[in-house]
């Protein structure tokens, strides 16, 4: 088996040395498989996928002042092939993230969380080292070799077949995210671009001591930023040594923080999930805005996408609902789903007094039998769908869970369900001197927000205020 990998490793090196391009980031040859026209056809499919399931955050002036920060630090690219476009996603995720083709993405629930306009630099900065640096790019030629490699050492070796599942599971599971090094790389480029447009970089070092408190703040969910990302003790002292290069190269009288402008444009930002847009109460979901209303499996997981809602078991693989909204007579989408597979059952139903189509179909996935059922639902003249799938052998013992959503669905009606508050950023002046528990303590906020408000502040329950500084706190409306 060691052989078989150190030819496989082998070959990998092998080709790798006959296709390589000049980065434009190191001056290096790298290998790249993938061509700029192709990096931008990617790109642009990513781009309508990301917003399939994102809707664009709009409010007030803030997505025209993210694309001008964004585009100051464009002059600074190594890339000057490359157009940008920055966009604002209306999700509560702390995240950032940049695909092929100059396509950089970021979320209102970050902006929560950044406190100046250097940071928002630093982090668009960072994105624009990805796509610069084409880690993405050379990501998939990585996966490339190794996956034609695997090919050749199958059809050469009839030992190697028998371990070729095991060899190529380990193998691409190492192309799945960026390494430690290209995460390093896009961190040394935003600083390099933020500090080259007039940013003061090291306000970046600040942003990940609070990613780090977000990830050990109790029952805390680790923010996808810093998930695939290194350590933030790590990079924050790297930042704060390329910081003083740069701006030791810069020579700069001036760095430019911005807090009080940024603080400015996010005031009265949505914090958290949008209520309106739906919401959990145990294992019921209710959607204020649609008037609906449905259960879910108890211990399942419920996935709120703009454009969908997915629900997952958690101990089994291939088994899920998704439900999601079509703008077709409910019939004639039941005829469609049916004719795509094998129908097994077809007929018409009455839920909870909508008219509605219940369909099962089996279908064959990599040889498997799936069992496949959809209901279609007429609410207010569009179709609900109601899509639920499982391996066929699993589909007798998971049916009750998986039509539990679509037999529940109803019309909301209680005024409690419907009438929800949201949370929304506010930005106040500190009126005096005092500590930010003495502050919130004058404003009567309740202790359950304190310690969201101190975080996302950078900021701590002692912490001095001095009279006239701009702070963040959540109001509910």
């Amino acid at each position: 088996m060691k052989r078989i990998v150190v030819l496989l490793v082998i070959m990998v090196f092998g080709l790798s040395i006959s296709s390589c391009v000049t980065n434009p980031v190191t001056g290096q040859k790298e290998l790249d498989l993938i061509p700029p026209s192709q990096e931008i056809a990617m790109g642009k499919k990513e781009y309508k996928r990301v917003l399939s399931q994102f809707d664009v955050y709009r409010y007030k002036d803030l997505n025209g002042y993210i694309e001008k920060i964004g585009e100051k630090l464009v002059p600074y690219v190594q890339d000057k092939n490359v157009k940008y476009t920055f966009t604002l996603l209306d999700s509560p995720d702390v995240n950032a993230f940049s695909t092929p083709g100059g396509y950089v993405y970021i979320t209102r629930g970050i902006l929560a969380y950044l406190n100046n306009e250097a940071q928002l630099a630093c982090v668009l900065g960072h994105e624009m080292g990805h796509i610069n640096a084409h880690h993405v790019a050379t990501l998939l030629t990585k996966q490339m070799i190794f996956n034609m490699g695997l090919a050749i050492a199958y059809a050469k070796s009839k030992r190697f077949r028998k371990f070729a599942p095991l060899v190529g599971i380990a193998g691409n599971l190492l192309f799945l995210s960026f390494s430690r090094s290209d995460e390093y790389q896009a961190d040394y480029l935003g600083v390099e671009y933020a500090t080259l447009a007039g940013y003061d970089a090291t306000q970046m070092a600040y942003f990940f001591d609070e990613l780090d408190r977000i990830e050990v703040s109790e029952n805390a969910v680790l923010p996808e930023f810093l998930s695939t990302h290194p350590s933030p003790p790590h990079r924050r002292e790297r930042v704060i040594q390329l910081a003083r290069k740069w701006q030791a190269i810069a020579k700069r009288g001036y760095y430019k923080i911005g807090r009080d402008v940024y603080l400015e444009h996010i005031n009265g930002i949505l914090f958290g999930k949008d209520k309106r847009n739906g919401y959990t109460i145990g294992n019921r979901y209710y959607h204020p805005n649609m008037r609906f209303t449905f259960e879910f499996p108890k211990g399942w997981k419920l996935i709120d996408m703009a454009h969908y809602i997915g629900i997952v078991p958690k101990n089994y693989k291939g088994v899920y609902v998704k439900i999601f909204i079509e703008n077709k007579p409910i019939y004639t989408l039941a005829n469609e789903f049916a004719s795509k597979g094998l129908e097994i059952e077809f007929k018409g139903k009455s839920i909870n007094g909508f008219n509605a189509y219940k369909v099962i179909r089996l279908v064959k996935v990599g040889g498997q039998p799936i069992t496949q059922c959809a209901y279609f639902i007429d609410f207010n003249g569009k179709g609900f769908v109601f899509f639920a799938q499982s391996p066929s052998v699993l589909w007798p013992v998971l049916e009750g869970k998986l039509t539990e959503p679509a037999k529940t669905f109803s019309r909301l009606t209680d005024p409690k369900r419907i009438d929800v508050k949201n949370l929304y950023v506010k930005v106040v002046r500190v009126p005096d001197s005092m500590t930010f528990s003495e502050l919130l303590d004058r404003m009567r906020f309740p202790k359950k927000l304190r310690k969201k408000i101190y975080i996302m502040n950078n900021m701590y329950a002692d912490t001095l205020l001095a009279e006239g500084d701009l702070v963040k706190v959540l109001v509910r409306k």
